[in-house]
């Protein structure tokens, strides 16, 4: 059986990827223009921004990377969407 989404799981989801994209598109424009101390402030703010959404996604529903399962005491890395 499928994991379906709840609203909140796929809005904090949405959100996480929204964050993880801009912090991926500016990453890639200091690729080019690694001097641009302006971008890179936006940068650093754009990882904590994902990171915080991503700690946020984790705490209410399941870990979104394996280093994250388990810190509840049960080995929880095998829940989530992508389990059938």
């Amino acid at each position: 059986m499928a994991h379906n989404m709840s609203q909140r799981e796929a809005t904090l989801m949405n959100k996480l990827a929204a964050a993880d994209f801009y912090a991926l598109d500016l990453k890639l424009y200091l690729n080019t223009h690694p001097d641009d101390e302006k971008i890179l402030k936006l940068y650093r703010e754009a990882v904590k921004q994902a990171d915080a959404c991503r700690s946020a996604f984790e705490a209410e529903f399941y870990p979104l990377r394996a280093e994250n399962a388990g810190k509840d005491g049960e080995w929880d890395w095998l829940c989530g969407q992508w389990i059938l």
